[in-house]
């Protein structure tokens, strides 16, 4: 896979944060100005008529006519980014950013990492919600952070949702809601995108009933200790869902790699390391540090592509099984 993080991209973390190792590294948490301006990001996308030469069937004359379709342009590179449809709208960094302002400055919020990929394709906010801690177990503690995504390339719509993240090992954990709601909320890009955005605002209201709810499942997960034969099945079912339907009982080395790390991985030696919340945060010990061939790509398949919904499903199935 070719790295995701090209010439014009950047990032900021504070202090020690997963992939702490990209980027700059702030002393503080910073405004949210100071945020789009660390991480390279004050910069706007803008759209592009497109024309195509066309003539009757086996006629001489040409004439140009505009397509519906508009093409996405960086404005400081001039880099094309994309062809997207007649209604497709920019959500610019700063709008994106701005969802954060008042909660950063009332300090209810505290951004700890952003950045872009593909040179400002994919860029993303990481925010800790400024509340207590929770401990799974002793020595095992999580903390309560919000996640902003958005896509300038027409691939997906911008996210904004509640991520807990596992200290000990500065994991990315999912969350099951158990009510309607989900802890991710998609906007598209419409002409309203921005009225949308805006309006996820009100979603910061519900973040803290969603990690009183998160702790409660990690907590039940800690409880329930796990045999080998049900980790086995258990990452299979996870990674290679086809696989376990067909009966396929070899590991792969993948599969292999996940228990080891349930083993010694980071946190092995805690009381709760050998449950289901052990066996869990093998999964997302592997896709947060160990998966793909560099930390950028980490970060583009955990928050971008298919290892959100890995994540996703280890939760689920880890529920599942441990009852």
């Amino acid at each position: 896979m070719a790295h995701e993080i090209m010439e014009n991209d950047n990032m900021f973390s504070v202090d020690t944060i997963p992939w702490h190792g990209l980027g700059t590294i702030l002393d503080k948490p910073p405004s949210v100005i100071e945020a789009i301006q660390a991480a390279n990001l004050d910069w706007e996308v803008d759209l592009l008529p497109l024309l195509a030469r066309t003539a009757p069937k086996d006629s001489p004359m040409t004439r140009l006519i505009e397509l519906p379709e508009r093409a996405v342009r960086r404005t400081d590179t001039g880099e094309i980014f994309s062809i997207v449809g007649p209604t497709w709208t920019p959500l610019q960094n700063r709008e994106a950013f701005g969802v954060f302002e008042p909660l950063v400055e009332s300090e209810d919020l505290l951004l700890e990492t952003a950045g872009s990929l593909k040179n400002g394709r994919r860029v993303w906010v990481l925010a800790r919600i400024n509340a207590d801690s929770a401990d799974i177990g002793p020595g095992d503690e999580v903390k309560p952070y919000v996640l902003l995504s958005n896509a300038h390339d027409g691939t997906m719509a911008a996210r904004l949702g509640f991520t807990p993240i596992r200290v000990v090992c500065n994991n990315t954990l999912s969350y099951v809601e158990s009510s309607e709601r989900s802890q991710l909320v998609r906007v598209i890009h419409t002409p309203k995108v921005y009225e949308n955005i805006k309006a996820l605002r009100d979603m910061m209201d519900l973040t803290k009933a969603a990690f009183a709810a998160s702790v409660e499942q990690y907590r039940w997960l800690a409880s329930r200790d796990i045999v080998q034969g049900d980790l086995e099945r258990y990452v299979k079912i996870v990674l290679n869902p086809k696989d376990a339907e067909a009966g396929v009982a070899a590991l792969t080395r993948t599969e292999g790699k996940v228990i080891e790390l349930f083993e010694s991985g980071r946190g092995h030696n805690l009381p709760k390391a050998k449950s289901w919340w052990g066996a869990y945060n093998s999964v997302t010990e592997f896709l947060s540090w160990v998966r793909g061939n560099s930390a950028e790509n980490r970060i583009n398949s955990l928050w971008f592509a298919d290892g959100y919904r890995i994540n996703e499903r280890a939760l689920e199935t880890a529920l599942k099984m441990a009852a």
